[in-house]
């Protein structure tokens, strides 16, 4: 799982930076979630490597995917919550 790399994102000759939150891999596809930078928004992508061994993001098309990027996110916010709880017993 890749968390907290950076991410280039450009679409209409406009690049954002998002820092990518966890990736996970479903059905044979891999799944990249990430938060832009600058607004926060949370997105998510399908990542498809190219040839040259970069790689393109594909938009989610159907709800079905939405849907388990939905249950993977929620359990990942949980997680996270829990990390948090766990440090503060640990300080």
């Amino acid at each position: 799982m890749i968390k907290n790399e950076k991410l280039s994102i450009i679409t209409d000759d406009k690049e954002e930076i998002a820092t990518i939150l966890f990736t996970f891999t479903e059905n044979g596809k891999n799944y990249v979630v990430f938060e832009f930078d600058e607004t926060h928004e949370v997105s998510a992508a399908v990542f498809v490597e190219t040839k040259d061994g970069e790689g393109e993001l594909h938009d989610i098309e159907t709800d079905e995917e939405w849907a388990l990027i939905d249950k993977v996110f929620d359990q990942y916010q949980e997680d996270l919550e829990l990390e948090m709880e766990d440090d503060e017993f640990d300080a």
